[in-house]
């Protein structure tokens, strides 16, 4: 029987690690760098400990830990030390045997990628900010896993012997860390088994090594499809329904093993702070974004080829652009409409299209270019300072960067209560889809298009009223998703008096710059340049930015809606009155 490797874990596994050798080079540059002054405590700690962690086999990914602690009840560190419940590159404990004696998944190990693949389907896998949320959501997978047990495990033992693949394919796909091979034995520093393997024993597993591939994400999303529909373990289609389940859920062709890439804007159930509301910030980012491919016409782009299909004037043959084609035009009921988006805009960033009964909110743009101007400034004088070879900025003050980005994210925080979080979430998934259909090779083809910013082009100017500026927009579009992520991710130091907003050893240091995912996790770097060209594409004239980031006067931004006395509007509060009802307060 070939080993069963949970892909979905094993991808985990290796962005990890792979986050860890590169901040790992980055100390190491430091050290090798005569001219600075090497780490600072914490830095050296840090560094201590990737190195210990890449030294080992263990589990590195902190998402994982947190599944296994909590379904165990026991801590990590004594797992760890026992190898139990511990999963070595997406490879688990009955997975790691001699050939002989391997066979399927043990119980205890189906119900934890079972929960890891619940958690993953709703996007709960943050386990170092908010652990403790993280546990309550395991909390809340374990009960369905255990509500469905008998369709998971008629799901994991009829998939875990199809999807045949080498570990090598996995590895040379970016989806499995390459230190796999030889994890059995010797089974301890990845690094010291790199060189030939021993001739006197088997150094397994290897490359050529054949695994069943299996995505526990994907398992437990066609599990709760399949729960929804009432379909239970006794159905007599059962088999059929979970192959046809889970080959739609994977996107499988013809049986070829693949492993569900998760792209992943926002986070919508992460915890709050003193400053602002996370998931607001979270909704407002996907808002954002989607304004701007509203500027560039990506709707109006999309609507115009479905209606062309529709009166058979584009030559699409049967295929994924046709299928999504007339799926929309069969579910346009359901989508938002423009004058809604409109709204939303209105409501978030204050823009002035969509209907003027709409609450708005028009500090926001005087906010957000006092902060793109803050930052932006503050990043121009350590370039000058550093160009003058001073060891200290000179009158460089981080605390108009933190009234600025208080001020923001307090204002997109409380204009992204209620409806905006559940909205963002469509319009994610619909910008989404519409990078897929538009980028289409066959629907490019109907109007000679290289990609899909040319077919934008193209529909604009023969059908939309002319070119828009597409360049501008989707620069605008992921510079604005960066900064109010960063706003999101880094609210704890505006909140705080003390210690930096902006670290000014991330600026001045060439090897700490630059995040491999500056839209999901940006840093101190990726904002400064983010700010830099959300103005160079706007035009915004040095002598704005330098009068933008002078110290003004904050509005009131309370920390969630309110009206007014009890909480109530004030026009409800006259209707009360009128009709003689009194409310505690009133």
């Amino acid at each position: 029987m070939n080993r069963i490797l949970l892909v979905d874990l094993g991808e985990r596994e290796h962005k990890t690690r792979e986050e860890l050798r590169g901040r790992k080079l980055k100390y190491e540059s430091i050290l090798a760098n005569k001219n600075l002054d090497g780490l600072n405590p914490t830095q050296q700690r840090e560094y201590e400990a990737i190195k210990k962690t890449l030294a080992s086999d263990i589990t590195a990914d902190p998402f994982y830990q947190v599944v296994a602690e909590t379904v165990t009840q026991r801590p990590w560190k004594e797992l760890a030390t026992v190898n139990d419940f511990v999963h070595l590159y997406g490879l688990l404990g009955s997975q790691r045997m001699t050939g002989k004696l391997l066979g399927e998944l043990r119980e205890n190990e189906r119900e934890i990628a079972g929960i890891a693949g619940l958690l993953q389907l709703d996007n709960h896998v943050d386990g170092t900010r908010d652990k403790g949320g993280l546990v309550r959501h395991i909390s809340t997978a374990q009960g369905e896993y255990r509500a469905n047990r008998a369709l998971f495990d008629a799901a994991f033992k009829q998939l875990s012997t199809q999807y045949l693949v080498s570990i090598q394919s996995q590895i040379d796909s970016g989806l499995i860390d390459s230190d796999i091979v030889g994890c059995e034995w010797p089974g301890d520093d990845p690094g010291e088994r790199r060189d030939a393997p021993s001739a006197d024993r088997p150094f397994r597993p290897s490359g050529s090594d054949k695994v069943c591939a299996l995505s526990a994400r994907n398992v437990a999303a066609m599990v709760r499809r399949m729960a929804a529909a009432g379909v239970t373990a006794n159905d007599p289609w059962l088999a059929s329904r979970i192959q046809n389940g889970y080959d739609m859920q994977a996107g499988v062709i013809e049986g070829a093993p693949i492993s569900s890439t998760e792209i992943s804007l926002p986070e919508f159930d992460d915890a709050s702070d003193q400053v602002a509301v996370r998931e607001n910030l979270l909704g407002a980012q996907a808002v954002a974004f989607a304004a701007h491919c509203e500027d560039m016409n990506m709707f109006q782009v999309v609507e115009k080829c479905v209606d062309l299909f529709r009166t058979g004037l584009l030559p699409i043959s049967r295929g994924k652009a046709g299928d999504y084609l007339y799926s929309y035009l069969k579910k346009s009921a359901e989508r938002m409409t423009q004058n809604e988006r409109l709204d939303l805009y209105r409501q978030v960033l204050g823009r002035n299209d969509g209907d003027p009964a709409t609450p708005g909110n028009p500090e926001f743009k005087e906010l957000w270019l006092r902060f793109i101007a803050a930052v932006s400034n503050f990043g121009r004088q350590l370039s000058v300072d550093r160009m003058l070879r001073t060891n200290v900025p000179v009158s460089v003050s981080q605390e108009q960067v933190r009234k600025a980005g208080r001020d923001l994210a307090a204002n997109l925080s409380v204009h992204s209560f209620g409806i905006v979080r559940f909205a963002a979430a469509e319009l994610q998934q619909t910008i989404l889809e519409f990078r897929d259909a538009l980028s289409d090779p066959e629907l490019r083809g109907c109007v000679g298009a290289r990609d899909m910013w040319q077919l934008i082009d193209q529909v604009n100017a023969n059908y939309l009223g002319g070119l828009r500026n597409t360049h501008q927009h989707r620069t605008q579009a992921r510079s604005s998703a960066v900064v109010i992520r960063w706003l999101a991710n880094h609210s704890d130091r505006l909140a705080g008096r003390y210690g930096e907003v902006i670290s000014v050893n991330a600026l001045t240091n060439p090897q700490m710059s630059g995040s491999d995912q500056p839209m999901l996790n940006p840093n101190d770097w990726d904002l400064v340049q983010a700010c830099e060209q959300w103005l160079a594409v706007e035009g915004v004239q040095d002598a704005s930015v330098e009068q933008y980031s002078q110290s003004a006067l904050s509005p009131p931004i309370p920390s969630r809606p309110v009206g007014s006395g009890n909480g109530l509007p004030p026009e409800a509060r006259a209707v009360l009155d009128q009709a003689g009802f009194s409310l505690p307060g009133m």
